[in-house]
């Protein structure tokens, strides 16, 4: 088997959602409690907020006419609902991210992980907050900066998308790289190097968010396709191509008197100005002695070089 592609992993997150019952009496609660306060937001902001904004546009110092007012005052409030929403669905899923990736995880049985997630679903407060300083700043924050883009038709709309997919397909796997001990510069790196992929599954995952009453649902089942995607990356990654390697710094710099590495050996020397092993060197001798990743089938050729 190989990856799916990355495009087709928010509609797989649907289709787990609707066939893993499991999934459901981790989230639905909090989904529940989500939804009401959404609800109650969209209400409060146009039962007040919408025509105040209209007669401060009409009679306030800008003497707006009636209708632009009016129109002026909906567009407005429909961004302010949508960032209401937003801000929401960021608190949830802040919450709810470990407990979905822990669940996900059992049930594909990826396993060979020292995460602490396996030892209950309830999430710790720093892993909360860390999710939602990291949601915040990747969707609220670049959310509000890129609003504008959709004034320009078309072109603006689509530079909004691929904006916003990228980022927030990066953000999804946050949770992923920390489990794997990557910091934020080795996730990056990742990330960067499989540009492609994270905006292909970012923009299906922004397209979906924006259907209404589907975006309600949406922000989990995105997370649940990260989740698998994670899974997938786990069992079916090529050795040189897995994330952990990033894991495996190259130095930048030449060193003298080096001793041996967890990753290659050098004898020390008295000579200046010499070169440790390359990075792809480093990797590929540490696959040849022994199989570093655990999750990750053995192949033939590396049980060969043992």
């Amino acid at each position: 088997m190989v990856l799916h592609s990355p495009y087709s992993y928010p509609f797989r997150g649907i289709k787990y959602f609707l066939t893993h019952s499991q999934l459901w009496c981790h989230v639905l609660l909090g989904l529940i409690v989500m939804l009401t306060f959404s609800l109650v937001a969209v209400i409060l902001l146009f039962l007040f907020v919408f025509p105040w904004q209209a007669h401060a546009f009409h009679y306030g110092a800008l003497h707006f006419p009636e209708w632009l007012s009016w129109l002026l005052s909906f567009l407005i409030t429909l961004l302010e609902v949508a960032t209401c929403v937003l801000v929401f669905s960021t608190i949830f899923l802040a919450y709810y991210m470990d407990i979905i990736f822990a669940v996900v995880f059992r049930q594909e049985q990826i396993s060979g992980l020292n995460i602490h997630l396996y030892r209950g679903v309830c999430p710790s407060c720093y892993s909360c907050v860390k999710s939602f300083v990291i949601l915040i700043f990747f969707r609220v924050c670049l959310l509000l900066i890129t609003a504008p883009l959709n004034l320009i038709p078309c072109v603006g709309t689509i530079f909004y998308i691929y904006l916003n997919g990228f980022y927030y397909a990066w953000s999804l796997h946050c949770k992923y790289f920390d489990i794997l001990g990557l910091n934020f510069q080795q996730g990056k790196h990742y990330v960067y190097q499989n540009r492609s992929d994270y905006v292909h599954f970012g923009v299906i995952a922004v397209l979906l968010e924006m259907i209404p009453l589907l975006n309600f649902l949406t922000p989990v089942t995105n997370v649940i396709g990260s989740a698998l995607w994670a899974c997938d990356i786990e069992r079916f990654a090529e050795p040189l191509e897995h994330p952990r390697n990033f894991l495996l710094a190259p130095a930048e710099s030449p060193t003298t008197n080096l001793s041996h590495t967890n990753y290659g050996s050098m004898k020390s020397v008295d000579e200046e100005g010499v070169y440790p092993p390359s990075y792809n060197e480093a990797v590929q001798q540490q696959v040849q002695t022994t199989n570093i990743y655990p999750t990750a089938p053995v192949e033939p050729y590396y049980q060969e070089k043992k």
